[in-house]
């Protein structure tokens, strides 16, 4: 009989996915989707994850984000004769395939994994047609629309994405990041929201929404001196599917594709 723990949202989305989500026994704070999997028990969140709480579960398998539970309760947890699977989050495509296959191959279903790759791959290249066809619009710049990516909860957490963050999906649409040199995320403040001008927001539903929705995102002090602000191009998104990496990875990018580029606007 396997049970199987999971900690970290990709790692459980991808279980799913898979066709095992009934053989999940708990999971982390982290796993809201699909929806099914926030009834079960919660082993926590990040360092407040502790190793006799899962042996107890008596899992057969625990499936974790690499680095997202402390070495020493991934260490014990193997000790107690747990099979352990630790898989690097991912932040591009390779790294999602690798994250499938992995989990596919300790499931016993590598031929539905190659079939969730084989979809994702046909969503990319569906993305990639429409981001094609946005620019042979001479209104549009080579170097593809400028995005700026923002988390946030509310305006007391501000903060822009960078590299290893959901803002890792702009190559895939051919957009640029509107502020460089990032890692992770970083507060955001006013002077730099209005010297980067972007040419769209890119932002989490739940972010949106604790603003009270796009007509908040607008009063936010200096979007209305940008590119973004002054066409009301705020991009929203559901915040699992675009910042996961996982199965829905396609399916996000081609989303975000058809908003960039099927409207036709000129940046």
């Amino acid at each position: 009989d396997v049970r199987i723990i999971t900690a970290g949202s990709a790692m459980t989305e991808t279980v799913c996915a898979l066709g095992d989500c009934a053989k999940i026994v708990a999971t982390d704070k982290t796993s809201l989707y699909p929806t099914e999997v926030t009834k079960l028990p919660s082993i926590g969140y990040r360092s407040g994850i502790n190793a006799e709480g899962i042996i107890a579960l008596k899992p057969t398998l625990f499936i974790v984000e690499k680095m997202y539970v402390e070495d020493a309760v991934v260490k014990q947890i193997a000790s107690a004769g747990v099979k352990v699977v630790e898989i690097p989050r991912a932040y591009d495509l390779a790294g999602t395939k690798e994250l499938i296959r992995t989990i596919s191959r300790s499931l016993n279903k590598t031929s539905q994994g190659d079939q969730l790759i084989a979809k994702m791959e046909s969503q990319l290249a569906e993305a990639s047609a429409i981001v094609k066809k946005g620019k042979s619009n001479p209104a549009y710049r080579q170097a593809g629309p400028k995005v700026l990516c923002i988390y946030n909860r509310g305006t007391s957490s501000f903060d822009v994405a960078g590299n290893n963050s959901f803002a890792n999906i702009l190559p895939l649409v051919n957009a640029t990041p509107a502020i460089t040199g990032v890692e992770g995320y970083r507060p955001l403040n006013t002077e730099a929201l209005i010297a980067s001008n972007p040419d769209y927001l890119l932002m989490f539903e739940s972010g949106v929404k604790s603003l009270g929705g796009v007509e908040g995102v607008l009063k936010v002090p200096g979007v209305d001196q940008t590119t973004a602000g002054k066409k009301k191009q705020v991009i929203v998104m559901d915040g699992i599917k675009l910042s996961n990496f996982g199965p829905r990875l396609g399916e996000a990018v081609k989303e975000l594709a058809e908003t960039l580029y099927s409207n036709n606007q000129a940046n």
